[in-house]
């Protein structure tokens, strides 16, 4: 089930939140500086941050799962977030453009397919935590990431923050992502954790294509297959991500400046 009803009961009002509350900050700070306009999403990537630093101390503290290792495929906010909003080099431009396309992915995958980001019983879970009833603190971190990740999204449309440049910009995300399929991917088989879907998948139809595949050609190379089907879908997913926000900031940075009193 690409939905539950859980999902949509919680979802759904955060989707309607998030637009209006990025569409108010995008008036509010539509003719100030760069770096205020930048402000909501770094205050967003310092709220991921320090969640993430909560969830690896408590792992710590705890009992260390290596399922928590940074290396998930929505783990790149950690990384080209902060990248994005506080470095200042020649480069910054391609950084956000990135962290755009990560926060773009994320949305595609949360309208589509919630559930296989996190399960209803993550909900439930997240709030018997919350109400002092049990639950756990790592599937709180679950859904509070992912759905202020989700914000960002709303905050790079409305915004228009990320700039482009068709021809480089495919190059590069073609890159980065390969580069990540790199680590990640043998790294999951190393140690037997299943980062980004890369030793068995969440999505049944998937996981059905990983076992034909290994019984027609052998749990290593089978498993080897499986691994570069994942890898292709994580470079273009980001590629088709990009074009939709291209699409998408486009269409509101027409009607700002069509609207009156704006330049």
């Amino acid at each position: 089930m690409f939905w539950t009803p859980l999902h949509a009961y919680t979802l759904i009002p955060q989707f309607v939140f998030y637009i209006a509350l990025a569409f108010i900050l995008s008036r509010l700070l539509k003719n100030k500086d760069y770096e205020t306009q930048l402000l909501p999403l770094k205050i967003c990537t310092v709220i991921l941050l320090l969640l993430e630093a909560a969830k690896q101390i408590t792992g710590i503290v705890t009992g260390y799962d290596t399922y928590w290792i940074p290396l998930h495929f929505c783990s790149l906010f950690l990384y080209f977030h902060p990248l994005a909003c506080f470095y200042k080099g020649k480069h910054r431009d391609r950084l956000i453009l990135i962290a755009g396309v990560v926060s773009m992915c994320l949305f595609l995958f949360m309208a589509v397919y919630p559930n296989v980001i996190y399960s209803d019983e993550a909900v439930r879970s997240m709030w018997r935590f919350v109400t002092g009833r049990g639950g756990s603190f790592f599937e709180l971190h679950t859904v509070l990431f992912h759905g202020i990740g989700l914000f960002t999204f709303f905050l790079f449309v409305f915004q228009g923050l990320a700039k482009f440049n068709t021809r480089k910009d495919v190059k590069l995300l073609i890159v980065t992502y390969g580069a990540y399929c790199l680590i990640a991917g043998p790294i999951a088989q190393i140690i037997d954790t299943n980062f980004n879907n890369f030793v068995h998948s969440n999505a049944p139809f998937l996981e059905n294509i990983r076992l034909a595949v290994i019984e027609s050609a052998g749990p290593v190379l089978g498993q080897t297959v499986y691994v570069l089907i994942i890898s292709a879908g994580t470079i273009l997913v980001p590629l088709i991500a990009y074009f939709v926000l291209k699409a998408l900031t486009g269409v509101f940075n027409k009607r700002k400046a069509a609207a009156p009193g704006e330049s």
